[in-house]
């Protein structure tokens, strides 16, 4: 059986809509990443197919939405480069203008057609025009659901033709239902811990789950109070995440900017303590003593400033991450 946590009142309004025959052909449905938007999206569509279909059929029509073989359904995301044998880092134009062939094909059982771009923000700008396109005259009986962890990221022409629901982050209690629904954790503070450093988000937190982010967490202290840049344990933690794949990377990088902040933070006075859950948190006002606020400035500027080349110029991680560390008070 299915679950959903949160959304309630978006999922009972959609679903309605949907009922009623009202439902707008394009819907954005964005949040911070992790957060469930995919899964709500997926659960949408299932509970549509529940409306549309006799009930002797909906198992097989749930199974093949499952198994991602519904011909009623085309999913879109980055796809794999098989020359440079990595994942690509955009949504292309091609992609988009298949779904055209998509649009006049005959439907399955005479059933809506449903478009999911997940996400939406990897759009490049030919990719997001010729979307742009398809917005501009839609298709009765398809619908286009734009899934984006950064609103601000899509063309304000394409904001402006969606219907938009923007989703909060978990609270405690529906982040400790997802988890638990997923894995095995009877530890409660782990389980605070993960809420706060993810920033609430039940996906990210996941990931994290498996790096085992406790030594990774420590690592990262260490290496920030350490005086010098290129020290053996500077190395071995760089050469250590290094290893990650994109998104595993992306992730790290998350939590070293969450641990720079909040040093910040501490430098400014403010009691972080307020505002997290997890005792852990505690030692970020010792490692505060340890280092100044221009280099823990200058290394988040880095951050800042660097992140978005690495990825979309394929830079080194190793050499990223010890430069990382080079940043400190002139």
């Amino acid at each position: 059986m299915d679950k959903i946590y949160g959304f309630s009142k978006e999922k009972q309004f959609l679903i309605n809509n949907y009922h009623n025959n009202s439902l707008p052909n394009s819907i954005i449905f964005s949040g911070q990443k992790g957060i469930g938007k995919n899964t709500f999206v997926f659960y949408l569509l299932k509970e549509f197919f529940k409306l549309s279909v006799k009930k002797n059929q909906i198992f097989h029509h749930l199974n093949l939405i499952t198994n991602n073989t519904h011909p009623n359904i085309r999913y879109l995301s980055r796809i794999y480069d098989d020359r440079l044998k990595k994942e690509k880092t955009v949504i292309t134009v091609d992609q988009i203008r298949k779904l055209n062939n998509f649009f006049y094909e005959s439907t399955f059982d005479d059933l809506p057609k449903f478009i999911i771009i997940d996400s939406a923000d990897d759009l490049n700008i030919n990719a997001s025009n010729s979307l742009l396109k398809i917005l501009e005259e839609p298709k009765n009986k398809t619908y286009i659901f734009l899934i984006s962890h950064n609103l601000s990221s899509l063309l304000p022409t394409i904001r402006s033709r969606c219907l938009k629901f923007i989703f909060k982050n978990h609270n405690f209690l529906t982040f400790k239902m997802i988890l638990n629904d997923k894995i095995d954790i009877d530890n409660e503070e782990r389980l605070k811990f993960l809420f706060d450093i993810s920033n609430n988000s039940p996906g990210i937190a996941l990931e994290l789950q498996d790096e085992e982010i406790y030594q990774l967490y420590e690592d990262i202290l260490n290496s920030l109070i350490d005086n010098e840049p290129l020290s053996k344990h500077n190395i071995n933690l760089s050469s250590k995440v290094s290893k990650f794949n994109n998104d595993k990377f992306k992730i790290f990088l998350s939590l070293l900017k969450f641990i720079l902040i909040n040093l910040n933070k501490i430098k400014l006075g403010i009691n972080i303590l307020d505002q997290y859950l997890s005792k852990n948190l505690v030692i970020l006002e010792d490692v505060s003593k340890k280092i100044s606020q221009i280099s823990i400035f200058q290394r988040l500027e880095y951050l800042i400033n660097n992140e978005n080349d690495l990825f979309a110029y394929n830079l080194d991680k190793n050499y990223f991450i010890l430069n990382f560390f080079a940043q400190v008070e002139n």
